[in-house]
């Protein structure tokens, strides 16, 4: 019987550049999030929610695109041209599906109906960008590898452990975010959904950081268990 995927000890290529990945979309986030907040200009995402999202989201997206294609650029790579097309059709497909359907929990949960659609719909593809798109790239269209790595904790001890943590750490977040919205603090910055996206973002940069930490002292227990 084979050791269970999240004992095994990942390359050391694989450990660094999953490392190095983690750290940057933790800093390009951190930057775009908190740099030009109250500065009123378009990347805030106080006074230019929607604007601001759009930014954050292809920030999101491009970066696990390239993660997503590093690590399949041998497989990937080799299929056929039609099945690529395929497949990013496919991929786009689930990440507005996804999109769909954080915006129908977010309306279920309260957020409202008729009133600021485009809103709901910003914040339910910023939760798709950092709770399912991660989880394309890396995992792909394979049912059996999402029931594994979040079913079965069958995640390997890499880029499936960073999907994992990140995408329960940025759903948490956006629960947790929704708190300061009924409060009666005449804040510009709870009206939704603001904090639901700032903490969604926070969620998934606190994920990230987890993950970090987990894989570098699981590989060098590992590691150090392997050489002895």
């Amino acid at each position: 019987m084979s050791a269970p995927m999240n004992t095994r000890l990942p390359s050391k290529d694989i450990y660094h550049f999953t490392i190095r990945a983690n750290v940057y979309q933790i800093v390009l986030l951190a930057v775009l999030l908190f740099l030009p907040w109250n500065t009123k200009t378009l990347l805030d995402i106080v006074y230019y929610t929607l604007r601001s999202s759009e930014i954050i989201i292809a920030a999101i997206l491009s970066s696990n695109l390239l993660i997503g294609m590093y690590f399949s650029r041998n497989t990937f790579i080799k299929k056929s041209l039609s099945y690529r097309i395929r497949a990013i059709f496919k991929g786009f497909g689930y990440y507005m599906l996804a999109t769909c359907f954080f915006h129908s929990i977010a309306v279920l949960y309260g957020a409202p109906f008729f009133e600021s659609v485009p809103q709901t719909f910003h914040f339910g593809a910023l939760l798709a960008s950092t709770a399912v798109f991660p989880g394309l790239c890396i995992l792909g269209l394979n049912l059996s590898n999402w029931v594994r790595v979040f079913s079965q904790n069958g995640a390997d001890l890499g880029p499936e452990s960073v999907v994992q943590i990140s995408a329960v750490s940025s759903i948490i977040g956006a629960w947790l975010g929704a708190f300061p919205i009924p409060l009666d603090w005449d804040r510009d910055w709870q009206e939704w959904p603001i904090t639901c996206m700032v903490g969604n973002l926070l969620g998934y940069m606190t994920g990230l950081l987890i993950a970090a930490v987990h894989l570098c002292i699981r590989y060098n227990k590992l590691k150090k268990h392997k050489v002895t």
